[in-house]
């Protein structure tokens, strides 16, 4: 089963985003920042990173950029509560992956990351 990383600074989103990716089957490895994160691509086999976008210190965007120098064919995946003020934020460039809109139902979670994994 693919190997998720999943990054959010709120703890009880971080523990319910894993909960419903581990009962799915999926690996789950879980970081409260963007810091970590990287050090956990750093150590092992990720095929997801599934990230939120405003955090303090590292965002979402920058966190998958710099995970993108380590790993190129890293999926990835946004989560945002602020879904306006986080495409005001996004690079016009490279975009790695889709934008979703917190909070997300378990079950549209399920499909995108579905989707991401097996593009």
């Amino acid at each position: 089963m693919p190997t998720v990383l999943v990054v959010d600074d709120d703890p009880d989103i971080l523990e319910l985003l894993c909960t419903v990716l581990e009962q799915d089957g999926y690996t789950v490895e879980r970081a409260s920042e963007g810091i970590a994160a990287l050090d956990i691509l750093d150590r092992g086999r990720v095929d997801l990173l599934l990230t939120d976008v405003i955090m303090p210190g590292l965002n979402g965007f920058n966190l998958a950029r710099m995970a993108r120098t380590r790993r190129s064919t890293l999926k990835v995946l946004y989560l945002t509560g602020y879904y306006e003020q986080a495409k005001v934020l996004r690079d016009e460039g490279e975009k790695y992956g889709k934008l979703l809109a917190k909070p997300i139902r378990p079950a549209e979670l399920r499909k995108e990351v579905g989707a991401a994994l097996s593009d």
